[in-house]
């Protein structure tokens, strides 16, 4: 079929940069489960337990599909999962409880094929506290994402089910949001 003389074919789409501003998403945690919203108020992600050989939690999109799934593989230990999927090839990341206190929990994330728990250096850290909903997750030596309870001026209580997740320029908003989710769902 040959086009009409004066039609023009459609412009070649022009790729999309990183964001240049850091991304929040306002976090709704019920026992297991979170909502995640974006700073439209539209679902952007949820988190769910899963049934069936595993168990474990799942991350969704917005319309319900499963992006990350991530089980427990030993005492402090989870594998993150791509999709539904629970085999060995479709790991996104292994994390390794490394200390928990009341008021301190550290997690190592190792991202395969770079690094490993036989690694002495990993990925990610995630540090903080799930008691404050206070999460910090570093890269090297550079903060990626912080997690932070929603604070309201002329307020003295403030709900721990509701806290602010930030993500900065450059990263993964699903691989951040599946990490997040392992440091506050998992136990």
């Amino acid at each position: 079929m040959e086009q009409a003389a004066g039609f023009a074919p459609p412009p070649a789409p022009v790729p999309v940069a990183w964001s240049v501003v850091p991304v929040d998403f306002k976090v709704v945690k019920k026992g297991p489960e979170m909502a995640m919203h974006d700073a439209t108020g539209r679902l952007a992600f949820r988190v769910a337990g899963v049934g069936g050989e595993g168990g474990g939690s799942a991350l969704f999109d917005a319309d319900g599909g499963v992006l990350v799934t991530v089980r427990t593989s030993g005492q402090g230990e989870w594998q993150a999962f791509n999709g539904k999927s629970l085999e060995q090839r479709h790991i996104i990341f292994t994390a390794k409880l490394l200390s928990v206190s009341s008021t301190r929990k550290e997690v190592l994330v190792f991202v395969p094929p770079r690094s490993s728990f036989e690694d002495s250096k990993p990925s990610y850290r995630l540090l903080g506290s799930t008691f404050r909903r206070a999460c910090t997750i570093i890269k090297g030596d550079s903060i990626i994402a912080q997690t932070n309870l929603l604070y309201k001026l002329k307020k003295t209580i403030y709900s721990r089910r509701k806290f602010r997740v930030t993500i900065y320029p450059g990263n993964d908003n699903i691989l951040i949001m599946a990490m997040i989710m392992t440091f506050f769902v998992e136990k």
